[in-house]
């Protein structure tokens, strides 16, 4: 098919009608013949891999159907055929809209999500050991010269507690008062940029490492979380 459609056009440009036609116009007739059946040649052999097209072309050419000549008959647009108007069969497509269907595309892929490792396995006896509780943050300020710290208040029902939290660069404090928070409350305390820390805040991290709080619909500081 590609092959036929190269030598049709080489036959073309080499015979150049467009020019012969001031000099020549029965041997212009002859060309132009030869190209049509060219063209006629390919609504049959485009038919298996482009129906379309070929629908389009043999309309183009006056044929009611896809022609399936025999061997010592080479004519596929008989004489005295009315040509309907030409129209492009393909467009061009141009790169900006490649690019915007890639983006398309992407835009509909379902990110993979990359799990950290699960822990080694531990009994119940190890989980109960951690007194995790509800509660509420009340103050929070950043810790000056820790770009990562926020220090909090939290209140736990049976008391007020310091707490410094790494999770300054996702929250501004003044957003976060108010927030329900899951805490473990038994974790010994630490020193943190000479702020005593007493418990953990607990977090969950998506795949990009953003942060948000581990909180409970249930009202009530202080309450247990088993």
């Amino acid at each position: 098919m590609i092959e036929l459609a190269r030598v049709g056009n080489k036959y073309l440009a080499d015979t150049e009608p467009w020019k012969l036609i001031k000099t020549d116009e029965e041997g212009v007739k002859k060309i132009m013949y030869v190209a049509i059946q060219c063209v006629g040649a390919l609504t049959t052999l485009m038919q298996p891999f482009l129906p379309f097209a070929s629908k389009k072309m043999e309309n183009m050419l006056g044929l009611n159907t896809t022609k399936w000549i025999e061997k010592d008959d080479l004519e596929w647009v008989k004489p005295g055929t009315i040509l309907k108007e030409g129209a492009m069969l393909f467009s061009k497509i141009e790169d900006s809209l490649v690019q915007a269907q890639i983006e398309k595309l992407e835009a509909t892929k379902v990110k993979e999500v990359a799990y950290n490792p699960v822990k080694s396995e531990i009994n119940f006896d190890d989980f109960s050991k951690l007194d995790i509780r509800t509660g509420t943050i009340i103050e929070a300020e950043k810790v000056a010269k820790a770009n990562k710290l926020l220090k909090l208040k939290v209140d736990l029902g049976f008391e007020q507690r310091t707490i410094v939290s790494g999770i300054a660069e996702f929250f501004e404090p003044d957003k976060i008062i108010g927030q329900k928070v899951s805490v473990v409350v038994n974790l010994a305390p630490r020193a943190l940029r000479g702020i005593e820390s007493a418990g953990m805040i607990l977090m969950a991290e998506d795949a990009e490492g953003k942060l948000g709080f581990v909180n409970t619909d249930i009202t009530g500081n202080g309450l247990v979380i088993r």
